[in-house]
């Protein structure tokens, strides 16, 4: 059984951003601020329970706060990377003369 790595489709950028692309930057951070929150509460669980010797509820309790605050940081974080990267396509397509899609 051979392995199929899916494609990536890649955006025509001489195109107008499609009209939900804020919103689609939006989930993307969302989602990997997500993966960004379990890792932290992961490896809170193991440094807990390892090298510090947490019993198990010390433990959970460790990896649910360390896990959700890091999530939300992250989230604020690359919420504000996407909306920026967003803004810097949207003056580029405005500097070419492409209409770009309304806030």
């Amino acid at each position: 059984m051979r392995l199929r790595v899916p494609e990536v489709a890649q955006r025509d950028l001489n195109k107008p951003l499609p009209p939900d692309a804020e919103e689609q930057a939006i989930q993307g951070a969302r989602r990997d601020a997500i993966f960004a929150g379990m890792s932290a509460a992961l490896v809170s669980a193991v440094i807990g329970s390892r090298f510090m010797g947490f019993g198990r509820t010390q433990m959970i309790l460790s990896a649910v706060g360390s896990g959700s605050l890091s999530g939300y940081f992250f989230n604020q974080a690359f919420v504000a990377a996407n909306l920026a990267e967003l803004d810097k396509e949207k003056e580029r397509l405005a500097a070419l003369g492409i209409a770009s899609t309304k806030p």
